[in-house]
């Protein structure tokens, strides 16, 4: 037995497309919320309100540089009523996000009001997938908003030595950054890689190229670091 479940009947392959399709024929099946699944419920969870936010994307080596100013102090975390958070702060903000397993977590701001408990909802593409037990967060600015990418991460145990790893980035914005309007989810992306499952916190880390008008994330897994186009 895995540490992490059965793995899935799929083989790692050159196309992970063709390993993403196998995944979602395959274990679909043990993701179900009734004993009644069938394919017409695959289909319709996988094209799900949620899922249909995010696109897939691909992504590239790239060197990653943390503009995080917490980024050399305890790995930009900290303890808020004996809960772990990530934090990130940019001009008169602070962002939390709550490091949790679950399919619900938090972002506040201390020092603006109008931008506590704003909702993360359900990041995940698989309900039974390996969930990390963390999140990342940094804040961007784009066309006079302030932007909050918060990276989740989950794992498919696979036939072999490796797992397909799933990376959620969603960003979330409000009409504006002077009002405190209803925040939505304003960009989602999802992408893919093989590797190892590893819960240390300091095993993925997330930040943007700049701060102003930023073109890419930039993620670090493990000892790899990738660059997600975010206009793509």
């Amino acid at each position: 037995m895995r540490r992490y479940g059965v793995p899935v009947d799929c083989k790692i392959k050159t196309d992970i497309g063709k390993v993403i399709e196998c995944v979602n024929l395959n274990y679909m099946k043990f993701d179900a919320y009734t004993s009644d699944w069938n394919d017409n419920l695959s289909r319709n969870y996988i094209s799900s309100r949620i899922n249909r936010l995010y696109h897939d994307t691909n992504m590239e080596f790239s060197p990653f540089h943390n503009i995080k100013s917490c980024s050399s102090h305890n790995d930009c975390r900290l303890e808020v009523k004996d809960e772990n958070y990530r934090i990130d702060t940019y001009q008169n903000l602070i962002a939390y996000v709550r490091l949790q397993s679950d399919t619900q977590g938090y972002t506040y701001n201390r020092s603006n009001s109008f931008w506590n408990n704003l909702p993360v909802h359900k990041l995940w593409r698989f309900s039974r997938s390996y969930k990390f037990p963390y999140h990342d967060i940094v804040i961007g600015q784009k066309a006079n908003q302030y932007v909050f990418y918060v990276l989740s991460m989950e794992a498919v145990p696979l036939r072999g030595n490796y797992d397909l790893l799933i990376g959620s980035l969603t960003a979330f914005c409000s009409a504006d950054k002077f009002t405190s309007s209803k925040k939505y989810i304003c960009g989602g992306y999802r992408f893919y890689f093989y590797d190892e499952i590893n819960e240390d916190l300091k095993n993925f880390s997330l930040s943007l190229d700049k701060r102003e008008n930023p073109k890419a994330a930039l993620i670090k897994y493990g000892k790899a670091s990738y660059k997600i186009d975010l206009d793509d």
